[in-house]
This record gives structure tokens, C-alpha cells and sequence, in this order.
């Protein structure tokens, strides 16, 4: 009874707060009572869909200012969200705007969360957390023991004889001991730990760092950041 009672009471509040018109079919109590709230509402609770209605420009697949490339779809994201968990949620990130994106799981309404509440929110793509002194969020590639290496990404609208497209940027950033650093290089993590230059150098040297280094630069510096963790932490 009081799960009923408490299943009345969300839908009058979204009725009121968006003044969105239901079938009556959609309120069917018959049956599992259960299975329908955890459908509609455990995964997207109340608290993340009070955020401002946001408007989206027209975007195509291969060129637009989210974060996943070639898809207009929307991610499969778990948010912590003002220290309470929402699974299932659908997801955007608009690195133009640096902006995060809900889908409201009735009527379909964009939502923008409000940064200032949001803990992080996980996706296919991996973790998201607030950066702290800016506007939008970071994506950690690697979270150690006393530091960890983080991607910031952002998109610029570029127009050129009537057509447009958006310029990429992505930064590397080590934090550590309240310190954001840009990783360039491997040279950035000799300047950043110049007591353990010597044993870096070395193992930039190995066999394995090389074999990882012939497989692409960011995961060179991820392979160089879990080296300098525990180098952080003897």
C-alpha cells in the first residue's frame, strides 16, 4: 500500500512539473506493481529531473558536439548524483558546451544536470567526474594510489564555405597532491618527478614500455602514470 501510494504521488509530480499528457494504459497498477515502478522510476529517480530543460541544436551523426564520435545515440549511464546512485539513466556530453545531458525516461524531455550535484556518472566510454574549478567534466583513464590521469575534451564549431563541422581537442592531465598538470609527454613526467628522473628514464627503456609505446602515445602515458604512482607511494 504504500508503494502504491508512493507510485501515485511521483506521477502527480511529474504531471505537474511538466504538465506532460499520459495514456492512462501507462498507468496499469495491474499485475507486478514492482516491475512497473522499477521500470519508470528506479533508475531515473526524481532529484536528477529537476534540472533546467535544455534545447539542442541540430546535429548530425559524423559531426556533432558530443563526446562519442559518429552516433547521435544516448549512452547507458550510471550517476552518482547529489551522493544518491540512479542506474540505467540515458546520457549525453556535449563537449562544446560542457554540458552533461539526461533523457527523462517518460517523455523524452533533455534535461541538463546541474554540475554542482553531480559525483560522477559512468558510461561505455568510462568514468566522468565535475572538474572542480571549471565548467564540464573529465574523463579518468587511469586512478591510482596518489595520482591519476585524466582526459579533458572540448569541441569548437568550424564553418567553411556554407558547411560546418567541430575541431576535436583532447589534454591529458595528471592530478596529484592537489596539483592539475599537463601531460604532453613523456617528458612531462620527467619534470614532474625530477628526484625519480634516473628510474623513469630506465623504464622508458624496458622492452615492455616499448612494445606499449609501438601501440599508440595515450597508452604509452597511461603505462608511464601507473609507473609513477607507484613510484609516488615507496
Amino acid at each position: 500500500m504504500i508503494r502504491l501510494s508512493l507510485i501515485t504521488l511521483l506521477i502527480l509530480i511529474q504531471i505537474k512539473v511538466y504538465g506532460q499528457q499520459y495514456n492512462l494504459k501507462d498507468f496499469n497498477l495491474e499485475g507486478d506493481i514492482n516491475t512497473w515502478y522499477s521500470a519508470r522510476f528506479d533508475s531515473v529517480n526524481i532529484k536528477p529531473m529537476t534540472g533546467v530543460l535544455a534545447s539542442l541544436a541540430s546535429q548530425r551523426p559524423k559531426v556533432n558536439a558530443f563526446f562519442t564520435e559518429n552516433t547521435l545515440d544516448w549512452m547507458k549511464a550510471s550517476i552518482m548524483y547529489d551522493n544518491q546512485r540512479y542506474d540505467n539513466v540515458r546520457i549525453k556530453y556535449d563537449i562544446e558546451q560542457q554540458l552533461a545531458y539526461i533523457s527523462h525516461p517518460l517523455n523524452k524531455q533533455t534535461i541538463t544536470l546541474d554540475q554542482q550535484l553531480v559525483n560522477w556518472f559512468r558510461t561505455p566510454a568510462g568514468i566522468f567526474k565535475p572538474k572542480n574549478e571549471a565548467t564540464g567534466y573529465y574523463l579518468i583513464i587511469f586512478e591510482g594510489e596518489q595520482l591519476s590521469l585524466v582526459k579533458e575534451s572540448s569541441k569548437r564549431l568550424v564553418i567553411q564555405n556554407r558547411e560546418f563541422d567541430y575541431a576535436r581537442t583532447d589534454e591529458l592531465f595528471l592530478l596529484t597532491n592537489n596539483e592539475k598538470v599537463r601531460i604532453k609527454n613523456r617528458k612531462s613526467y620527467l619534470k614532474q618527478f625530477p628526484t625519480h628522473k634516473k628510474e623513469i628514464k630506465k623504464f622508458m627503456r624496458s622492452q615492455e614500455s616499448r612494445e606499449i609505446n609501438r601501440t599508440g602515445k595515450e597508452s604509452f602515458l597511461i603505462h608511464l602514470a601507473k609507473y609513477c604512482d607507484n613510484l609516488s607511494i615507496q
